[in-house]
């Protein structure tokens, strides 16, 4: 579980210096910024507005449905939900156990990256140079190439002259579109699989987050660009909790290795207790009140929107992209979610690069 501990001590700098922002009236009703075009790293939203509304309750709904394909998917879990049998159930009964303790296991949290203070130091700096930047995220090669994919990914790459250094990347991309990459890069260590059951759940779920991620990005602009990193944040935040459940699950299956573990019971659980599990571990990283209120749902809070519509898009990104839905499944999923307008194709152009 060494994998979960390289995370704890990232987000805990990230949350002590998250700067405190007036909330919007309505997390699911705002105003958009219209732009007659949005490049992948955006500038600031232009000033003129478009009416852009959500339907709490119907995007819920619609996200349930979108999440609980993912989950089968990363599972290769029966489409239909089937009894439990009574040897898996004391297994539930010994993973919850796990999971409602006062004080989770030390094992599902990471630890903070030796480079994360410079860093948020450094980027969060208007004054400081781009080349301070660069030096200080050059010091660890593997959180570079991570920087430079990102950059040169679909989803933030600009033109078809590739990025190739950090240079270029602070230059094409801004210091703000940075910051999130910089926090990508340094969560993506721990989805990785190392484990032998359901082994392609963490890329999965990584791949569906960096587009969650990006999706809330996207849509804070539209509604309030200061939010735009907090908005990647949360996303990432979420994350966690799935993440936490499953090794919990497995963690428990290794102990009794004379049976499989059961896939439909990993959906179940991280449907019930992933949410709890993001919200547990930031609090444990001391996040800011504003990155909690939105992993709790706050109606009040615009990050929680952000982060519902991005996981929302995320996910139909992500399996649009594995042929598990088709175009028009994801536009009836869009239209159920109550959905439509030119601020959502703009949210969808900028995640997909189609309109």
């Amino acid at each position: 579980m060494i994998a979960i501990m390289v995370l704890a001590a990232g987000l805990l700098g990230i949350g002590a210096w998250l700067v405190q922002r007036r909330s919007h009236a309505s997390a699911f009703a705002a105003t958009a910024a219209v732009a007659d075009t949005r490049p992948a790293c955006p500038p600031a939203a232009a000033s003129t507005p478009a009416a852009m509304t959500v339907d709490a309750a119907r995007l819920e709904t619609a996200k349930a449905q979108a999440a609980a394909r993912l989950w089968k998917l990363a599972f290769a879990a029966p489409s239909q939900a089937q009894a439990t049998p009574d040897i898996h159930r004391r297994v539930r009964d010994n993973i919850v156990a796990i999971l409602q303790v006062d004080s989770l296991d030390p094992r599902y949290f990471p630890r903070r990256p030796a480079l994360m203070p410079q860093l948020l130091h450094a980027v969060n700096d208007p004054l400081a140079a781009s080349e301070k930047i660069s030096r200080i995220i050059a010091h660890d090669p593997v959180l570079t190439a991570d920087v430079l994919r990102l950059a040169n990914s679909s989803m933030n790459r600009t033109s078809p002259a590739p990025i190739e250094t950090i240079q270029r990347a602070i230059v094409v991309c801004g210091v703000d579109a940075l910051r999130g990459m910089l926090a990508a890069a340094m969560l993506r260590p721990v989805f990785r699989a190392t484990r032998r059951n359901f082994p392609r759940l963490p890329r999965m779920l990584w791949e569906r987050t960096e587009r969650a991620a990006r999706a809330a990005e996207l849509y804070a602009m539209e509604t309030n660009p200061r939010d735009r990193f907090e908005a990647q944040l949360v996303a990432l935040l979420s994350a966690l909790g799935p993440l936490v459940v499953y090794s919990a699950a497995l963690d428990v299956y290794a102990r009794n290795p004379h049976f499989s573990p059961s896939a439909g019971l990993c959906v179940e659980l991280i449907g019930a207790y992933a949410p709890e599990m993001s919200q547990r571990v930031a609090r444990d990283w001391q996040t800011s009140s504003r990155l909690l209120a939105a992993l709790e749902g706050s109606a009040e809070e615009p990050l929680t929107a952000a982060l519902h519509v991005g996981e929302f898009f995320g996910t139909l990104a992500f399996l649009e992209s594995q042929t598990v839905i088709s175009r028009d499944a994801r536009l009836d999923l869009i239209a159920d979610a109550g959905m439509a307008g030119e601020a959502v194709n703009r949210i969808w152009a900028g995640l997909t690069g189609i309109a």
